[in-house]
């Protein structure tokens, strides 16, 4: 064999190796969107992962000052990283809808990772979460994420649902030490997580529905009510810099947005046994709301209130068809355990934003 065609079938070789690892690596997405600084120490900070073999999707969604271009350069020459630029800003649900209809729904890995590119990961993090999930065959895994600028608090460490249908953050603000034990959830925040590739293939990924905020909830209920399982794994750590992503696109439309994907998502994916039982607590909830805002004139609340409403009416992303679609075969009773009452927690925000006066988010457009 001549040292020409020895040296082709090297390097054939080797690109054939590279394509083979890319493959069967346990595929990380991470998305940015005008944040290539954040992206840049995150990725940093998963290049530092040990004992297992990953591969990072690192999404550009149309960002500003040509961060997709300057990101492709950086890690062009990195086989851990395959740099992807979209044209349009997707938002959050349906960039992920992409790269997994594109890409990696045909990928032969059990397992996929959504990393948030604000956030900077234990170096056990992505193994930590894979075993859990094999020992305990979960098939979502909620990451410990803690505060980036205060260590001591957490961010989140997967979802509760509230007994009118809200799904909330579980441990926002908490003590980190007391999150050191495992239970289960009703699925887990997108910035830092492990998805069972079968269970996506069997009921889908994001609902196109969402744009850039509270899909994982509803993906983590769908999940759960039908019959798949969802934990918090405590050796899973994330440092996240609290919704830096989120405040970018934080205004008016947004919260609307948020209430109308609470509603969608409760009449899509809730069971009718759990409908009834829930529905008293849920009328009184709203009811109190209206009653609140007129009382005490809040205008731009009062009309997020009756817009959302308005939208069930108006089955605004036909929530009735996509229940049917799998409501019969499917939707499952959600035990107690899932559930948390909505008395404290909103007693807790009347008191914060009524009685005391303090500023919500909202109150800033």
């Amino acid at each position: 064999m001549k040292l020409k065609d020895y040296l082709k079938d090297i390097i054939n070789d080797f690109f054939y190796q590279m394509q083979e690892n890319k493959k069967n690596s346990l595929p990380i997405i991470i998305l940015n969107w005008n944040g290539i600084d954040d992206t840049i120490e995150c990725i940093g900070s998963v290049l530092n992962t040990a004992n297992i073999a990953f591969h990072i999707w690192l999404i550009d969604n149309n960002s500003d000052n040509l961060e997709g271009d300057k990101l492709t350069t950086l890690y062009k020459d990195n086989p851990k990283i395959t740099v992807i630029k979209f044209e349009s800003n997707f938002g959050f649900a349906k960039a992920h809808i992409k790269i997994w209809d594109d890409v990696l729904s045909k990928s032969a890995t059990k397992y996929i990772a959504l990393l948030n590119n604000d956030t900077v990961v234990d170096p056990m993090w992505l193994i930590n979460l894979v075993e859990f999930a094999k020992e305990n065959r979960s098939d979502i895994v909620a990451s410990k994420m803690i505060n980036y600028y205060n260590r001591a608090i957490m961010d989140n460490a997967g979802h509760r649902m509230l007994t009118t249908g809200e799904i909330i953050p579980i441990g926002h603000n908490c003590l980190v030490d007391d999150y050191n034990q495992t239970f289960e959830t009703i699925g887990a925040c997108g910035g830092g997580l492990l998805y069972n590739t079968k269970m996506l293939k069997e009921i889908g990924f994001f609902d196109p529905y969402f744009s850039t905020g509270y899909e994982d909830a509803e993906l983590g209920l769908r999940a759960v009510v039908s019959g798949f399982s969802s934990h918090y794994c405590p050796t899973a750590i994330v440092y996240h810099k609290m919704g830096k992503s989120i405040r970018k696109v934080f205004n008016k439309e947004y919260s609307m947005m948020i209430h109308k994907a609470i509603l969608y998502s409760y009449f899509k994916c809730m069971p009718i046994r759990n409908i009834i039982l829930t529905i008293p607590s849920f009328i009184f909830k709203y009811l109190a709301m209206t009653i609140i805002d007129i009382v005490f004139w809040r205008p731009k609340y009062l009309k997020i209130i009756i817009l959302s409403w308005l939208s069930v009416f108006k089955n605004e992303g036909n929530w009735l068809y996509e229940r049917k679609k799998y409501a019969d075969i499917r939707i499952k009773y959600l035990r107690h355990k899932y559930f948390i009452s909505f008395l404290f927690f909103d007693i807790s925000r009347f008191w914060n934003f009524i009685v005391l006066r303090k500023e919500s988010a909202l109150d800033k457009y």
